[in-house]
This record gives structure tokens, C-alpha cells and sequence, in this order.
């Protein structure tokens, strides 16, 4: 990363927004990335005013204590002005302090393995794998934390009420990183940001949600702090325009573009979604109506994305776990609800935002579940989603969810009501639909076995039995 980009936070929780692995972190992390240069040509980190120069350099040749105390004496000078441009008053000092990048990664996967279930993650690996979403073979946690080695600026950590910020960040990017992590411990002492953010089986769009809205109420702030000598406020830059600066500049370097498409998505999805959530709500009512989010938190990111659900507080629907494919021996290794925001960032693989974004929106529950057969070591994976509103068909939207994933799916084949592709060098994935539900289910196969017991003919059998169940 260059250092006049402006630090985003990639908080405690991510996905498809599956990454529970991002789920695992109940702090808040920032990357260095979004330039303020992109979304107001009038306004740079460089022009920012009272931008410290740092004790602390690359080579981490620094004193420590130096630099500690000039963290927490630049902590002290930015508390008022953070505070007034967020309208949050402070209820404490804030601790502060430096971090070398070795530190922080033994911090952050001390902290992964002491809040989530080993078995999760390899849960999740597994489920993003079976859909042919990571490439084989792959270590899903090690690839997660050399992400985060290489593009963290900084945390707030929520349980030592501690704010860390990189010791190799300098000038411009030291700034505004304590800015937006002093965002997050306001929140934090208002609103308890480290219970809601923390790991939950099967939860993972809830916490997506919460952490969504700690991230866009956080890089908002921190944007009205950059922007603020040009006299201009972070809400007032267009959607589209946010987006599209705000996901070029956090896919920048080596390490983030080189990582497989949906962890990238997943760690720049609660920026993206969450500052739209909170510049829809600032257009309507200012920070207080900020403030009303906390008080009444979106419960799922489909309340996110679209902020009238969210005010008419419209609940998921709870989908029962699909039951596992017949014959065999098999042991539930993963459960969870990725939610709409899982289900777009998934189906992005398959086409481009706009139309997984519009197949997505009808999103109403879900319910994704991973087995394993010990005795062979096969695993297979089912994501059940239902959808809001029946049509005259008996679910136009979940119609067109299906269609669409049925038109980029090249080469496939079909059985029955249901299509089938390749995932991988050894799997197959289905799409099938009946009523408002889709099922998507993975498994070992091969697309050439036209049998009705194997290919796309079993995947078939296997979602019968699922409908079929209550």
C-alpha cells in the first residue's frame, strides 16, 4: 500500500461474509487503503491538517515508550474534535498504544483461537471449498492472517479497551487510523461493541450486520475528519461513487489482489455496505439517526442493505437445516445463516455484482450446513436459502435467483429441475428450486456420470429428499 491511502478498519467479522475467519476477531482492524484523494480531488492525507509525524519507523529502531506516550498524547488531542465531528462524547480516557506486525499477528491469532472453534473454521473452509469458492488444497486461516499481516494499520481491541496502532504507520496514515479507531472505542463505550461483535455459532449474518455498521458509522467519521479543511461531509459523495473508491483502493496491493475473490469481498464488504447503511441514515436524520441504529441494531444484513427493512424491523425467516444426502454415514461438521450479503458476495462468483446483487436481494432466511464421512473422508455441503414473497408461480423471486445462476453456469448440465457444473478438479455443485426455496448443494462427482446414483443425477436425488423433508 502506498502510504497516501487512508486506513479502513477490517473489523472483528466478515464472511461471504461467510469468513467466519473474520468472524473470529472481536476487534477492530485497519487496513490501509481507501485514498481520500479518489472520492474528493480537493483533499489529500498529505493537505490533512495536524498530521503527526511519527516516533516510530519501519525499521522499528524507535523507543517504544516514545512512541507509546506520543500515541497517547496525540489520543488525548483528537478525542474533542473525533468526538464532536461524530457527536459521541467521550465517557473515558482511551488507551492507546504501538504494535509491531509480528506482535499484532500473534495477538489477533491468540484471539482467533480463544474466541472461535478450531472446527469452525475448518467448517467454513470446508464449505467454501466444497462450492469450488477456494482452490484446493488451500489453508483458509493461514492465507486470512497473512492478509491482515500485510495490510493492518491498526485496532481497537474491545476486551483490553485498547486501541493499537501499527508502529511502522508514519504521518497521514498514523492520523487517520487513530481517528477511525477512536471512532470504535466511542462506540464501544456507548454501545458495547465487543458482546455484539463477538463469535456466535450459527450467526454469522447477524454479527455481519453489527459489524457492517461499526466499520460504515467508523470510515464515515473518519472521511468527515479528512474532508474537513474542504468543508465537506462524507455522506454528501454519491453511492456509486463511494463504491466504486472505496472497493478499487482496498484490492490494491499484491497480497489483497492475489487472494482468492471472496475473501477480498468478504473484507471489504462491511466497509462498502456498511458506510451506504450509515450515509442513508445520516441523509435522513444526521448521526442521531447513527445512534438509533445502535439503539436498534439491523438484526440481519438484508436490513442492511435495504434501510426500509430495517425500519420496519422485518425479521429472517428461520430455515431448517437441510438434511444430509442419503446413504453413507455422515457427521455434521458446519452450520450457519451467511445471510444476503453472504448469498451476493457467493453468487459474484458466478457473475457480476449487479445481477448477483438483484438474484440476492429476495433474500428472506438460510441455513448452510457442511458433512463429513470419517469412514472415506468425503465432504458435501447444502445452502438452503428461501425467499421473501411468493409469486403467482409459487416464488418469482426465488425464480429468478435460480435462473440466474442457472444462465452464467457454462458448461452444465441438467437433471430434471436441476442443473449441475463443475467446482473444482474433484467436485461437482446443483442449483435446484421448488417454491420459494433454492438449494445449492456440493459433493465429489464427476459432470461425465449421466447415472441417476452419481453426477448430477445424485445431486438431484439429494435436493428431492431435502424438499421432501420437513
Amino acid at each position: 500500500m502506498t502510504t497516501s491511502s487512508l486506513p479502513l478498519t477490517t473489523g472483528s467479522h466478515s464472511f461471504p461474509k461467510p469468513l467466519t475467519i473474520a468472524l473470529l476477531l472481536a476487534s477492530s482492524i485497519v487496513i490501509t487503503s481507501c485514498s481520500s484523494s479518489r472520492l474528493d480531488p480537493r483533499t489529500s492525507p498529505a493537505d490533512m491538517p495536524d498530521a503527526p509525524e511519527s516516533n516510530s519507523t519501519s525499521s522499528g529502531a524507535s523507543d517504544p515508550a516514545a512512541a507509546n506516550a506520543a500515541v497517547m498524547g496525540r489520543i488525548r488531542q483528537l478525542v474533542p474534535t473525533v468526538s464532536r465531528l461524530r457527536e459521541l462524547p467521550a465517557l473515558g480516557e482511551i488507551a492507546g498504544t504501538t504494535i509491531d506486525r509480528p506482535a499484532m499477528l500473534r495477538l489477533l491469532t491468540d484471539q482467533m483461537h480463544d474466541q472461535v472453534p478450531a472446527e469452525a473454521v475448518r467448517g467454513e473452509g470446508d464449505f467454501l471449498s466444497s462450492f469450488g469458492f477456494l482452490p484446493d488444497q488451500f489453508d483458509y486461516e493461514h492465507a486470512f492472517m497473512d492478509m491482515l499481516e500485510s495490510e493492518l494499520a491498526g485496532f481497537y481491541d474491545p476486551g483490553r479497551k485498547t486501541l493499537f496502532v501499527m508502529s511502522d504507520m508514519v504521518g497521514a496514515e498514523a492520523e487517520v487510523t487513530l481517528v477511525h479507531e477512536l471512532v470504535h472505542a466511542l462506540q464501544d463505550q456507548h454501545y458495547d461493541i465487543g458482546s455484539r461483535l463477538a463469535y456466535r455459532p450459527d450467526s454469522s449474518d447477524a454479527v455481519s450486520a453489527s459489524q457492517a455498521l461499526a466499520e460504515g458509522d467508523a470510515t464515515s467519521a473518519m472521511l468527515d475528519y479528512s474532508f474537513r479543511g474542504a468543508g465537506q461531509q462524507a455522506f454528501q459523495i454519491s453511492d456509486s461513487e463511494l463504491r466504486f473508491s472505496l472497493t478499487s483502493s482496498m484490492v490494491m496491493s499484491p497480497t489483497m489482489s492475489s487472494a482468492p475473490r471472496i475473501m477480498r469481498d468478504s473484507l471489504v464488504a462491511p466497509y462498502v455496505d456498511g458506510i451506504l447503511f450509515v450515509h442513508a441514515l445520516r441523509r435522513m436524520g444526521g448521526w442521531r439517526m447513527v445512534d438509533e441504529a445502535w439503539r436498534n441494531p439491523p438484526t440481519t444484513t438484508s436490513q442492511l442493505l435495504h434501510v426500509e427493512k430495517w425500519r420496519a424491523h422485518q425479521p429472517a425467516v428461520t430455515v431448517s437445516v437441510p438434511v444430509e444426502p442419503p446413504g453413507g454415514s455422515w457427521v455434521t461438521v458446519h452450520t450457519d445463516v451467511y445471510g444476503e450479503q453472504g448469498l451476493r458476495i457467493a453468487l459474484e462468483e458466478w457473475m457480476p455484482r449487479s445481477p448477483a446483487a438483484r438474484a440476492a436481494a429476495g433474500w428472506g432466511g438460510d441455513r448452510a450446513v457442511v458433512w463429513r464421512n470419517h469412514d472415506d473422508g468425503v465432504t458435501v455441503a447444502a445452502w438452503r436459502i428461501r425467499f421473501e414473497r411468493a409469486g403467482s408461480d409459487g416464488g418469482a423471486e426465488a425464480k429468478e435467483a435460480f435462473d440466474l445462476v442457472s444462465s452464467f453456469w457454462d458448461p452444465a448440465v441438467r437433471h430434471g429441475g436441476t442443473v449441475c457444473r463443475k467446482a473444482g478438479t474433484a467436485g461437482i455443485i446443483a442449483i435446484t428450486r421448488l417454491g420459494r426455496d433454492v438449494l445449492l448443494t456440493a459433493a465429489p462427482g464427476s459432470l461425465d456420470d449421466k447415472s441417476p446414483t452419481g453426477g448430477c443425477g445424485r445431486l438431484g436425488s439429494w435436493s428431492s429428499a431435502v424438499f421432501a423433508a420437513p
